[in-house]
């Protein structure tokens, strides 16, 4: 091949390439969250510092003001505890009227503290059990000598 078709070769891939490439986006983590939980929301370094942002979203039930951090520009938010499991956007706006960047979060079900009621009671009924059992083994192993 000569370097003319060499080169439109690397040409047209780096065009594909970028026109697949997602488009820029807020970040949200982690994700997926559950209802209560807190998230970091931050503009991956969208936004210039002295226009300000915000993250709006259903998920935190309004709107958040980001703040210049080491990530850019950055919040903590926490979701609201009546969220139900499903998806939902996050959408940052660079100052009033500025770019905006949009990320979908998954919220699932369950407890923020990562243990439910049943996985509680299931987990106790196992400890009760280990216990039973030692004391039976003990009882038996004593009764030998």
């Amino acid at each position: 091949m000569n370097a003319a078709r060499i080169t439109a070769a690397a040409l047209l891939s780096t065009a594909v390439l970028g026109l697949a490439a997602p488009a820029a986006s807020a970040r949200v983590a982690p994700n997926p969250v559950t209802a209560g939980q807190e998230v970091n929301v931050s503009d991956g370094r969208h936004c210039a510092a002295a226009q300000g942002a915000r993250a709006a979203s259903t998920l935190f039930g309004g709107a958040v003001a980001l703040r210049p951090d080491t990530r850019g520009m950055a919040a903590e938010a926490t979701v609201d505890e009546g969220v139900t499991p499903g998806r939902y956007k996050v959408v940052i706006e660079c100052g009033p009227g500025g770019a905006r960047y949009t990320e979908t979060v998954t919220v699932r079900g369950g407890s923020v503290d990562g243990v439910n009621t049943t996985q509680a009671a299931g987990g106790l009924a196992l400890l009760v059990l280990a216990g039973g059992a030692a004391y039976l083994l003990r009882r038996t192993v004593s009764a030998r000598f």
